[in-house]
């Protein structure tokens, strides 16, 4: 559990309490977010998670080898970035149908962020061994990110709020994709890790 006190109040002046609870079942892992306004004006904020899995999964394999595949179909645009900030233009998505082939040169851009995507869970595997699907509920967002120019491990990252815009000059409050919280209210958001032997 975090809270609002005179530290963080110097950063980010809202009354808050932010509370991550995990479950753990055969093979699964559950991650809750539960954002509450403690306070008497309505809280923006924006959160997200950033869990990584090993890439490949299996050692002999090469990454290559690994696709995503999403529940539905994305043909939306992609959103990228640059220094830490979203571009203006929307890119043409790199997901073909539900299938999202992996390789270490689709982050030479930095993340893959889908800012609005049509499914709630994604698949990641090979044609054979482990696999692991990634659901989601109450985020908005889903940025996909390794390091550019190579690291051993995939992030698959449900977000409800991304980065600013490169033009971006206004509040905090105003920023694409934050969640406005009224006062006494509170947001819930979870997401689900499930690992299987054999994909």
């Amino acid at each position: 559990v975090l809270t609002d006190d005179t530290e963080t109040r110097t950063r980010y002046p809202f009354a808050f309490r932010l509370a991550i609870s995990y479950s753990l079942g055969p093979r699964q892992l559950g991650v809750t977010f539960e954002v509450a306004n403690t306070g008497d004006e309505v809280l923006p904020a924006s959160v997200g998670a950033h869990p990584a899995f090993n890439w490949p999964l299996l050692p002999e394999l090469p990454k290559e080898a690994y696709r995503l595949t999403f529940a539905d179909d994305e043909p939306a645009p992609i959103r990228r970035l640059k220094d830490g900030l979203m571009l203006p233009t929307p890119q043409p998505t790199p997901v073909e149908g539900k299938t999202l082939a992996l390789s270490e040169r689709l982050f030479d851009d930095d993340a893959v962020i889908l800012d609005r995507p049509a499914s709630t869970s994604v698949r990641y595997a090979a044609g054979r061994g482990p696999a692991i699907e990634m659901s989601w509920q109450g985020f908005n967002e889903l940025g996909i990110w390794s390091k550019p120019g190579g690291a051993p491990f995939l992030c698959i990252e449900p977000w409800h709020g991304v980065a600013s815009p490169v033009d971006f000059d206004g509040e905090f409050a105003d920023k694409p994709g934050v969640m406005l919280i009224p006062p006494g209210a509170k947001r819930k958001l979870t997401y689900r890790i499930t690992i299987s032997r054999d994909a």
